[in-house]
């Protein structure tokens, strides 16, 4: 099962789709990958990119595994977490 997240909620997370944005068109970040601490700069810069794209009309990226809200914020599909008993 999965669930939506925002981008900068990811942190301790498992990818469930391939982000990617494009162009360039080269994966960042793989299904099954746990989101750390390390990954942060990825992160960082996929928002980087959604926020161009909001500022610059013309220069918008599209980032294929990630969807855009209503508030021009970006969620991914994450596995969901198990309820602890």
């Amino acid at each position: 099962m999965t669930e939506e997240v925002y981008l900068d909620e990811m942190v301790g997370r498992i990818n469930a789709n391939m982000i990617l944005p494009y162009p360039p068109g080269v994966p960042l970040v793989m299904p099954g990958e746990m989101i750390t601490e390390e990954s942060r700069p990825v992160l960082e810069f996929l928002q980087m990119l959604c926020e161009i794209g909001a500022h610059y009309p013309g220069f918008e990226t599209d980032i294929h595994g990630a969807y855009r809200q209503a508030d021009g914020r970006y969620t991914v599909k994450v596995l969901k977490e198990e309820s602890k008993k």
